[in-house]
């Protein structure tokens, strides 16, 4: 079946949300909080951004296909991060697909744990 979801899903990811704080001092005080774990489809969205004669900007891209959670829904996905492999997938953007509602397609920059 060309739309079997399961079969795309074959990384296993943890999935940790931003959470904001400040300290007595008014200084950022903000960690990280794990949500759970979920697979995903992780593949290659492009290399990683260099730019002749400069410092690198970005990581590599990748694109993660996960099944739709709540807290991975439209602007608080920004405030997402996956783990996975030993590195670290900063959310970069969140796609829903209106054929397939229980999906959610992931753009992040990759960088090491």
């Amino acid at each position: 079946m060309a739309d079997d979801l399961a079969g795309q899903l074959a990384e296993r990811v943890e999935i940790e949300q931003w959470r904001p704080a400040r300290d007595a001092a008014g200084a950022d005080a903000g960690t990280w909080a794990a949500l759970g774990s979920g697979f995903a489809g992780v593949v290659p969205d492009g290399a990683a951004a260099v730019v002749a004669g400069e410092a690198r900007r970005s990581g590599r891209r990748w694109r993660v296909l996960m099944r739709r959670r709540p807290e991975i829904v439209g602007a608080a996905a920004l405030l997402v991060r996956l783990r996975w492999r030993g590195q670290l997938l900063s959310v970069l953007s969140a796609e829903d697909d209106p054929r397939q509602p229980d999906r959610v397609v992931l753009r992040c920059d990759g960088r090491p744990a």
